[in-house]
C-alpha cells in the first residue's frame, strides 16, 4: 500500500522542476536532456566495463586440483 505523503511529495517534486525550468529556453532543455542521456551512457559503459573485470577474474581463480606431496623429516 503506497502512502499519501509519497504521492503528495512526488507532485510536489514534479511541480518543482516544472517552475524551475519554465524560464529555461526550449533548445537549452534540448542540451540539458541529451546532456543527462549521455551521463546515463557513461555510466552504463562503466558498469559494463567493471562486470567483465568481474566475470574475467571468475573465470581466472576457478579452483584446480593441486596434487601436495608430504615432506620428509
Amino acid at each position: 500500500m503506497r502512502h499519501r505523503w509519497v504521492e503528495y511529495l512526488a507532485k510536489a517534486w514534479d511541480a518543482f522542476f516544472e517552475d524551475m525550468f519554465s524560464f529555461v529556453p526550449d533548445e537549452s532543455k534540448r542540451h540539458l536532456r541529451n546532456a543527462r542521456r549521455e551521463i546515463l551512457l557513461a555510466l552504463r559503459s562503466a558498469i559494463d566495463k567493471k562486470i567483465e573485470e568481474l566475470e574475467k577474474s571468475e573465470k581466472s581463480s576457478e579452483l584446480k586440483k593441486v596434487r601436495v606431496e608430504k615432506e620428509e623429516s
